[in-house]
Parts: structure tokens; C-alpha cells; sequence
């Protein structure tokens, strides 16, 4: 079977479930520590995250550069330092973009280009560089848990007990 907008979007969803994975057992004190200044916390990266996420969904309509500051600080206003609202806002910008896309983009082909990070490119690769975000920051959770809590398994807490199956035909 040929490769379609619906594994883009099921690749979409499963990038940022392996981030979230990262947050599980996260300590208190461990949300807002840095290992130097120009790093972002883990508070930091979720807020980023929403702020991507609107923006990718913002350029497919007005495609340009999105106001990054002015969205980064109606993330940090909306959420108010609250990590419940801040997951909320997260889940939320996701969803979102998620239902952007497949609204815009299910029957197109592949090759449509799309406005993406300040230009033009090929749909298929424009979802794909969205999902790198999690992957890229789901790293930074697992080097700040490491770095914070030596005693962390990252294996066993992101790979151990995932059930393998073979992808459908």
C-alpha cells in the first residue's frame, strides 16, 4: 500500500505521544531547572511547543513569518505558569493543527507544497520536520531528567514494555 497523508498524520500523533513520555514521573523540582541560562526548562519546551504548533498552523493561512514573540507571550499569559494549563494548552495546539492539517490537506497530494517554517516546501516533508519538534525536544526532557535524577531508567521508562507489532499491509 502506498504511503498517504493518514501515516503523515498517524506519524504526527505518535512524535508527540513519544514526547509526552518523556514528562511521565516528571519531579517537581526538575520543571524549571536549566543546566546553564540560554537552555529552556522543561516548563520552557512546553510552552514552545504550543507556540510551534499554532504557528505551523498559522503560516498555512497567512504564510510568512508568524509573530513568535506575540505568541509566545499569549502561551505564557494563557497558561499562567500553571502545568495543568500549560498540558492543557499543549494538548489542545496539537489537536488542533492535527485537525488543520487533515482539513486542508487529506485529499492532496504528497508534493503539494505547503508554506512551512519561512518557506515553501513539499507537504510530506513540511509534516515531517513538524514531528522532528517533539523528537528534537523529547531529547532535552531525557537529558534534564538524566542530568536532575541519575537513578532515571530512560530505557526502561520510554522503551520497556512497548508492545512490537508488525505495521499492516
Amino acid at each position: 500500500m502506498a504511503f498517504t497523508f493518514d501515516d503523515l498524520q498517524e506519524g504526527l500523533q505518535e512524535s508527540r505521544k513519544h514526547f509526552l513520555k518523556h514528562l511521565e514521573g516528571v519531579k517537581e523540582d526538575q520543571w524549571d531547572w536549566k543546566p546553564y541560562a540560554e537552555c529552556k526548562s522543561l516548563r520552557d519546551t512546553l510552552v514552545h511547543l504550543v507556540v510551534d504548533d499554532r504557528a505551523a498552523l498559522s503560516v498555512l493561512d497567512n504564510p510568512g513569518e508568524p509573530d513568535y514573540e506575540g505568541m509566545l507571550a499569549a502561551v505564557t499569559a494563557e497558561a499562567g505558569g500553571d502545568l495543568t494549563r500549560l498540558r492543557s494548552l499543549l494538548d489542545a495546539s496539537h489537536a488542533n493543527l492535527v485537525a488543520g492539517l487533515r482539513t486542508r490537506f487529506s485529499d492532496a497530494p504528497l508534493d503539494t507544497l505547503v508554506p512551512a517554517y519561512g518557506t515553501p516546501m513539499k507537504m510530506g516533508r513540511a509534516i515531517a520536520y513538524i514531528s522532528s519538534e517533539d523528537f528534537y525536544h523529547a531529547g532535552q526532557v531525557a537529558f534534564i531528567r538524566q542530568a536532575t535524577d541519575p537513578e532515571w531508567d530512560y530505557y526502561a521508562t520510554i522503551y520497556g514494555g512497548m508492545e512490537v507489532t508488525a505495521p499492516a499491509e
